[in-house]
């Protein structure tokens, strides 16, 4: 859906060799992106998808989200969707790119039947890409029927394209990475990971893409700070891969103990000279993050917090833009401090969200998961070992209301 004119002579992109639109002129488009200010439906998602192609997916995503909420047509709302899922599946984040790509496909039947080749092309082709091509050509093949039944040379012979090269489309990991693990390491479904894009093989945790960056980054940080995490096997392009270091706290039988771990952790972790961490988790940034889960619909209210039922997503982001605390009590905040992302002997794990931020933000969590999981002898244990008498309710509840949107 990403087709800017008519004439492919006339359009700003080419193809590569994986079938990924490139610009043909790049200086020129960046040129004319610096000068574009559009205010309308169809100037954003036009400026959203040069942005993509320039490679400048945070702005792109900034631009097509405000298309998202000027959309006024479930049709426009469609293609949105798969304009954004490109966006993720370019970048490296293929787990947000499905959804994406399934939620257009969903709607495109019950309600315009003639998106529906676009939604299944665009799918298909990232479900190649991840070594599911069984599946990727089912969609595929869906959408070339419908692409001959409509007589659109251009798609028939795009999708015709992906389907001749299905199994080129599969994207590959770095050769050290492949000298590791293999070509294609086994994927596993037992770990809910945030990104999605966690797998098991050989005793290692892999993960791939932006994440997988932000996490090796952080965790060589926390690792110069003399802060407890698993060793890095191999890191490469955007690929993680991390020894195996045990189990997590989650399973652990003790509650007291399990309290007094987490405790110490966080203990150390925000001792650490806030001033020296390079990365930002403050307000400012988790808030326009937390816009961005609501825009595009991945804030999922069917699993809030019991007191926040029946509230929508977009309720959630208003309460909290109308309560944000006056001020914030900077620390290194891990940014998801649960049971499950320490393991035992207090390494930290999952840390791609880690930076400046209110202690508030992990307080919350532990404290919300503690009570839940082990009781209130774990959370009485975990405020001892952290050393905090009387936490701040309010903005326990602050912080624990912000973690629904993510």
């Amino acid at each position: 859906m990403a087709v800017t004119a008519q004439n492919s002579d006339t359009r700003p992109y080419r193809f590569d060799e994986r079938l990924r639109m490139i610009p043909v002129d790049p200086e020129t488009l960046a040129g004319r992106v610096a000068l574009a200010d559009p205010d309308d439906f169809p100037g954003l998602r036009r400026l959203g998808i040069a942005l993509m192609l320039l490679g400048r997916y945070e702005e792109a995503l900034d631009r097509l989200d405000q298309a998202l909420e000027l959309a006024d047509t479930e049709r426009r709302r469609v293609t949105v969707w798969i304009n954004l899922a490109d966006v993720y599946r370019y970048q490296g984040e293929p787990a947000m790119a499905e959804i994406l790509y399934r939620r257009a496909l969903h709607a495109s039947r019950a309600l315009d039947p003639d998106l529906v080749s676009f939604a299944a092309h665009h799918l298909g082709k990232s479900l190649a890409e991840q070594h599911r091509p069984q599946e990727a050509r089912q969609l595929l093949n869906e959408a070339m029927r419908l692409r001959v039944a409509d007589g659109e040379p251009e798609l028939i012979e795009s999708t015709r394209a992906a389907l001749d090269h299905l199994d080129e489309l599969a994207l590959p990991l770095p050769p050290v990475i492949e000298e590791l693990l293999g070509p294609v390491p086994a994927w596993s479904d037992e770990h809910e990971g945030r990104d999605g894009n966690l797998v098991r093989s050989g005793g290692y945790w892999i993960k791939r893409g932006p994440r997988a960056v932000a996490e090796h980054a952080r965790l060589s940080w926390l690792r110069d700070n003399a802060i407890a995490v698993p060793t890095v096997a191999a890191f490469a392009e955007d690929v993680l891969v991390l020894a195996d270091a045990g189990g997590s706290l989650a399973g652990h039988a003790d509650p007291i103990d399990t309290g007094t771990q987490m405790g110490r952790a966080l203990r150390a972790l925000h001792d650490l000279p806030v001033t020296d961490c390079p990365f930002d988790a403050g307000l400012a940034v988790t808030l326009a993050r937390a816009h961005r889960n609501v825009v595009e619909g991945f804030a999922d209210a069917t699993d809030f917090d019991d007191d926040h039922r029946g509230l929508s997503p977009a309720e959630v982001l208003g309460q909290l833009q109308q309560r944000r605390p006056p001020t914030e009590d900077m620390v290194v905040t891990h940014g998801d401090f649960t049971p499950g992302n320490v393991l035992t002997g207090g390494l930290l794990i999952d840390v791609a969200a880690l930076g400046r931020g209110d202690r508030y933000r992990d307080l919350a969590l532990a404290e919300r998961d503690l009570a839940g999981d082990f009781g209130i002898e774990a959370v009485a244990a975990f405020y001892t070992a952290y050393g905090l008498t009387e936490p701040d309710s309010t903005k326990l509840d602050y912080y624990r209301l912000l973690d629904e949107l993510f």
